[in-house]
């Protein structure tokens, strides 16, 4: 049995976690803390990212699958070596051909050596051969288009450009082998890191809105609505809790800190 069917949620409420659950969808990347304030990605972006992992079968404790904002939009990455998991449990992989450089494009080798350390290839090139096709199916990708500048020099593709290009030659090659079981699946390096992360903001302050309900009516209106749309966060939920425990105090049925309401009290607004 994988780690991930261990621990991966059914609900994308993390109300529902327990303690292993939330530790590895931190290492996913779908929950963070923020100072004292534990921060989760939309509930939209955690069904997403739940649904990549039972249809692939890759495992986010080893970095296989994980999410990530990209270029302005929370993603679904996969590493080069889920990718090649994916492939062979397809059942018709069968291999690839050797990763090659070139820095001519006429002339290919098997390693990298050039005379001057800071030259960088041209282009590289892998095949992948799969169940059914003749010939493997190629993948070139140039430095032009996939390498980065002068400004990256301290990351991966300063300190190992061959190495960063021919793996992403061999993640456009097995993409292109294995279309439907890597669509919608994409490596950090597919986007510019350039773009900025977009920031998600929820479609309503229901943390304002909440604080300054004016009935429990009201209350329980808003969230039903921050339910529906998938934004009932921990700090929403709250919130929710200490406005009803109020709504309560002004009553006389509710004495003592508001934040500390009954089970039934409490039952009443997760209820509504």
């Amino acid at each position: 049995m994988t780690t991930t069917d261990l621990e991966l949620p059914v609900s994308v409420n993390p109300q529902t976690w327990n303690a292993d659950t939330t530790a590895m969808l931190e290492f996913a990347g779908l929950t963070w803390k923020n100072g004292d304030k534990r921060e989760y990605a939309p509930a939209g972006v955690t069904a997403g990212f739940i649904n990549a992992c039972n249809r692939t079968g890759l495992d986010p404790t080893t970095k296989q699958i994980y999410a990530a904002q990209m270029s302005g939009k929370w993603t679904v990455l996969i590493g080069i070596d889920g990718m090649r998991t994916v492939a062979q449990r397809s059942h018709q992989y069968e291999g690839q051909t050797p990763i090659q450089w070139t820095a001519d494009g006429v002339t290919w080798v098997d390693a990298w050596l050039p005379s001057d350390p800071t030259a960088k290839p041209l282009a590289a090139r892998v095949g992948v051969y799969r169940t059914g096709f003749r010939e493997p199916l190629m993948q070139v990708v140039t430095w032009a288009e996939f390498g980065m500048d002068s400004r990256f020099k301290g990351d991966n593709w300063g300190k190992r450009p061959a190495h960063m290009l021919g793996i992403r030659a061999e993640s456009h090659a097995l993409r292109r082998a294995f279309p439907n079981d890597l669509s919608g699946l994409y490596t950090a390096e597919d986007f510019d890191p350039d773009d900025e992360a977009m920031v998600i903001e929820p479609s309503e302050d229901w943390e304002t809105l909440i604080e300054q309900a004016e009935t429990k009516d009201q209350l329980v209106d808003y969230v039903n609505r921050a339910r529906e749309v998938n934004e009932l966060t921990d700090a929403v939920r709250t919130k929710a809790l200490v406005k009803h425990g109020e709504f309560n105090r002004a009553n006389e049925a509710f004495t003592g800190d508001p934040t500390k309401m009954t089970a039934e009290e409490a039952a009443e607004l997760e209820g509504a």
